[in-house]
């Protein structure tokens, strides 16, 4: 039983939704129709973006050392890469000014076209040199061959004159010239130079092309597809040469440092020869013994290992005190070590690489965004491994230099035992054996650097260069408008159903049953306002006629007695169909062949003499102030079985008229004649003269109109059922809107097996 209730609840919910749509459908449609064409402007002034693709290659090599390789493959090495750090180079400023060299991204020249404004790269009919004004936006009127308007509107400054072509201007605010190229094709031009100085990425974007991929595309967002195209290609091109500059700059630092080594050890090597040539001559002596000649080439082998750790040694505190001074790590080029400091050259390009993320970051977010904080905190790792690494390698050359230096003066105490010929010869031998390995090193790792300088290429590659892009990638412009009807759609119903919920005014009969107990006996459909007077006899097929022969059946039951009927017909304000209810229902009666009056009581406001084309001279008013009998204030009417008394010229006391204890007196005259009198009274929420007339009354209708009575005009109903002298009193329900097959819009109208199926079957007639 409770599932039966539940589903007949959920019905009408479905019910009330679509009920209040069709209320409110034009609002709705009117809603649409302003977001769709605000949704079409948008989109059809939005300026188009293309975007412009091309393709590298990037040479990603694999991690390790530099043991074991050869000379060639450290020339074709690119250096350690890894994507993130190449997508971030590709986005840098360092980059962006590289391909803005190429493409020109800060002219901008403007006109309208089909009412929006249409940017004309590299197809402006003129062009300008700036030295002062960039960013300000300038008006340019073509005026004929030899002359131009300028204008400049700004707050704070106005210039508006007529130029000439080629002409210089200079003003406080900016310093220019104007060239003519070609024919102009439009009235009005407008551009604005950017500060070329000023270096922007814009929408540049790197992304591999898989995740494993060693495939980034470089994408370039612009207003303009030309510059889109060319400013992709440009970036592409500056990121394979900007490769080879940085490694030809490590090679060319290499070189700087082993010929400046060189140049000091030649002028030793000199020196050394002169002496033993000078000794020679002196001493007369030619050659070692052979016992010298393996002491000297002992010592001159740990001379020469000794220098080397000293050159070692000298590069490591170099390394030690730019990393512990922080300053421009990132050029930080490191030359001179071999391969037994792979790994430290390993740490020192990760913390480069490391370094130049960070700054990249530092250009959109402060210190505290979450990833510059780790980046800075691994940075501070790096120099800290950096510095222990360096640290633990200067320990052990100390100690191999002290080995070393313990069997060069064990040596020397040997030589020291020769006599002394041998000995100085001996010395100055092992000098120039020194300097001439230490000279020969330095020639290959000279010859070394060299073919790795010359020969240096990139592993990095344009794949594809960008094409012209054929259409934009946004602004979408059918999704712009779809999504604007879709969002009208929604607005409208939103705002329907607030209009719905904020309105109090009683929609169905359900909204009455459930807040008294005055049972409704009538249901009264819409009347056209051009519709006849009396719908019930012009139209007796009608479903308004049926639903009056309705209201007269619930009336017969309300009434258990034989003779006249008082029936009482009022409202709580005025509009809310109570007069014509009051005719209709006269009119229903009469077909019944029930002698029917009308009493207009409603003196204050009288509609009822017009709803029958009658006269109002003599009514009620005059009746009750005993101006006129009652003979003489009833009216016939054209139709049959129906006279009317109007309510006669307005009295200034109505109400003490309608008290007085003739108008019951008036009600037992009329009943020996008619059986029916009908009370057309005013409304009872403006005046207390309804309540007086529904004491007389048999029977009293409260009349409510569909969507314009308010729901807590219920409170007044409920306080006059409460009331002991009123008798019977029942609801109408006026004005319910209708469909096309005859049933009430909305939900709850629960008119009954036989009502609803009458107004099914009972159709208007048509004249």
């Amino acid at each position: 039983m409770n599932s039966n209730v539940n589903v007949h609840e959920d019905e009408i919910d479905i019910k009330e939704i679509f009920y209040t749509i069709s209320r409110y459908k034009w609002m709705i449609i009117f809603i649409i129709l302003i977001f769709g064409m605000a949704s079409a402007y948008i989109a059809y002034f939005k300026p188009n973006i293309y975007k412009a693709t091309a393709t590298v290659e990037v040479g990603l090599s694999k991690r390790g050392g530099y043991v074991g390789r050869d000379i060639l493959s450290m020339a074709t090495d690119p250096g350690r890469l890894n994507p993130g750090t190449e997508k971030e180079i590709i986005k840098s400023r360092f980059l962006a000014k590289k391909a803005s060299s190429v493409v020109d991204k800060t002219h901008h020249y403007y006109t309208t076209i089909k009412f929006k404004q249409a940017e004309l790269y590299k197809n402006s009919p003129f062009k300008v040199a700036m030295n002062k004004g960039f960013g300000l936006k300038f008006e340019l009127y073509p005026i004929d061959d030899k002359y131009y308007r300028l204008v400049l509107d700004k707050k704070t400054f106005k210039y508006d004159k007529k130029l000439l072509y080629d002409q210089e201007i200079v003003t406080e605010k900016f310093h220019l010239n104007i060239t003519k190229l070609k024919d102009f094709d439009y009235d009005k031009y407008s551009f604005v130079i950017d500060d070329p100085s000023v270096i922007t990425t814009g929408s540049v974007s790197a992304e591999q092309t898989s995740k494993f991929s060693s495939i980034l595309a470089i994408s370039y967002e612009d207003n303009v597809a030309l510059r889109a195209q060319e400013y992709a290609n440009a970036l592409a091109h500056a990121y394979i040469q900007q490769s080879i500059e940085k490694k030809t700059k490590e090679a060319t630092k290499k070189l700087e440092f082993i010929d400046k080594q060189l140049k000091y050890i030649t002028q030793n090597l000199r020196s050394s020869a002169v002496k033993i040539e000078d000794f020679k001559k002196k001493s007369n002596t030619v050659s070692l013994s052979a016992k010298a000649e393996n002491i000297i080439k002992r010592i001159s082998e740990k001379d020469a290992r000794l220098s080397e750790l000293t050159i070692r040694e000298e590069l490591l505190t170099n390394l030690y005190k730019s990393v512990r001074k922080g300053k421009n790590l990132e050029s930080l080029v490191v030359v001179g070590l071999g391969s037994g400091e792979a790994s430290l050259i390993e740490m020192v390009k990760k913390l480069q690489d490391t370094i130049l993320k960070k700054k990249l970051l530092r250009e959109d977010y402060t210190e505290l965004y979450p990833e510059v904080r780790k980046l800075t905190k691994t940075i501070y790792q790096l120099k800290k491994m950096i510095i222990s690494t360096i640290k633990n390698m200067k320990r052990g050359i100390k100690e191999q230099k002290v080995l070393l230096q313990r069997e060069i003066a064990k040596q020397q105490k040997h030589l020291d035992k020769l006599p002394a010929d041998q000995r100085m010869f001996g010395q100055l031998k092992r000098k120039f054996a020194v300097n001439e390995k230490i000279y020969s090193y330095l020639l290959e790792k000279r010859s070394e650097t060299a073919i790795i300088k010359a020969s240096t290429v990139s592993k990095n590659r344009i794949i594809d260069e960008a094409i012209l892009p054929s259409s934009p990638i946004k602004p979408k412009k059918k999704l712009i408008v779809i999504v604007g009807l879709i969002l009208g759609l929604i607005v409208g119903i939103v705002l329907a159903f607030i209009r719905n919920y904020l309105d109090d005014t009683i929609k169905n009969e359900e909204e009455i049953t459930n807040h008294t107990q005055v049972p409704i006996i009538g249901l009264i459909p819409h009347m056209k306002s051009n519709a006849d007077k009396l719908n019930v006899l012009t139209s007796p097929k009608s479903a308004v006629s049926e639903s009056f022969r309705n209201l007269r059946t619930n009336l017969q039951f309300m009434v258990n007695y034989e003779g006249a009927q008082v029936i009482s017909v009022t409202s709580t304000i005025s509009g809310e169909g109570k007069t014509t209810l009051a005719v209709n229902l006269s009119a229903i009666m009469s077909i019944a062949n029930k002698k029917t009056i009308i009493l207009n009581l409603d003196m204050r406001k009288p509609t009822l003499h017009d709803k029958f084309d009658i006269p109002n001279g003599k009514g009620m008013s005059s009746l009750l102030s005993g101006n006129a009998s009652l003979k003489d204030v009833i009216q016939q009417t054209k139709y049959e079985n129906i006279d009317v008394i109007t309510s006669g010229p307005i009295p200034p006391n109505p109400s003490e008229l309608i008290q007085n204890p003739f108008m019951e007196k008036v009600l037992h005259k009329l009943k020996e004649v008619y059986d029916v009198i009908i009370l057309d009274t005013p409304p009872i929420g403006l005046v207390t003269d309804a309540r007086t007339l529904m004491h007389f009354a048999d029977v009293s209708i409260y009349v409510l109109r569909n969507e314009y009575s308010k729901r807590g005009f219920i409170k007044s109903i409920n306080h006059l059922a409460s009331l002991e002298e009123i008798n019977s009193m029942g609801i109408v329900l006026n004005d319910i809107k209708m469909d096309k097959k005859g049933y009430g819009y909305g939900y709850g109208y629960g008119y009954g097996y036989g009502y609803g199926y009458g107004y099914g079957y009972y159709e208007d007639d048509k004249k």
